[in-house]
């Protein structure tokens, strides 16, 4: 699987806690796990990946990082890990509708909703004793997730709506973070690119630390 923007988004954007453990849900290559941990300095984390291949992977990416002490690869599945309580979860989970399919199973595994329904990954991070959770979804699906977050005693705080192109009238994607406590709603906005392909500023200050030609 190749780094996409979603994860890159993800690890950009989450409010991290200053110290404690952290959960990413549906790991993938490690992408984001590697980016809270540069970020989280004092974080460690435990990362779960049900496809054994893409497990393997950020094995291998863990283990060529500085972050190999604080990371922990889990390759299995969620409702089955046991772990916790958890300052933070993590997730980019699949959206694409089921009769959307691939050559790659693993691929579809990772990219379909069927594999993770919203309620079932709301419960987990619930049974799991998340304190705060965030995700990246896209925007026109956030009520999906939104719901089933609410159900399981979760309020929305933080929500980020990202263009991708300067001028679009609509965000193609909603960063999330949800607490335990109820409180007021932060929204704020993300342009990617300008209308001749550049990286907007905004983007580039918030990834500077990641994007070697940033």
């Amino acid at each position: 699987m190749k780094v996409g923007t979603d994860g890159v988004l993800l690890g950009l954007w989450a409010a991290l806690p200053k110290n404690g453990a952290v959960l990413d849900i549906g790991a993938g290559t490690g992408l984001v796990s590697l980016m809270l941990a540069q970020r989280g300095e004092a974080l460690t984390l435990d990362a779960v990946e049900l496809d054994s291949e893409a497990c393997a992977q950020a094995q291998d990416n863990v283990a060529a990082s500085p972050f190999a002490g604080r990371i922990t690869l889990h390759q299995g599945d969620i409702n089955a890990f046991v772990g916790g309580p958890y300052r933070l979860i993590v997730s980019n989970p699949p959206f694409f509708s089921p009769d959307v399919r691939s050559p790659h199973a693993g691929r579809d595994q990772a990219r379909h909703i069927s594999a993770l329904p919203a309620h079932v990954l709301a419960a987990n991070c619930a049974r799991l004793g998340g304190e705060e959770v965030a995700m990246v979804l896209p925007w026109q699906a956030q009520q999906q997730w939104c719901e089933p977050m609410a159900e399981q005693g979760y309020h929305l705080y933080r929500r980020c709506a990202v263009y991708s192109v300067a001028g679009k009238s609509e965000p193609v994607r909603a960063l999330l973070q949800w607490r335990r406590q109820p409180g007021a709603l932060d929204c704020s906005e993300l342009v990617l690119r300008e209308p001749d392909g550049r990286w907007t500023a905004a983007f580039r200050a918030l990834g500077r630390d990641f994007y070697l030609n940033f």
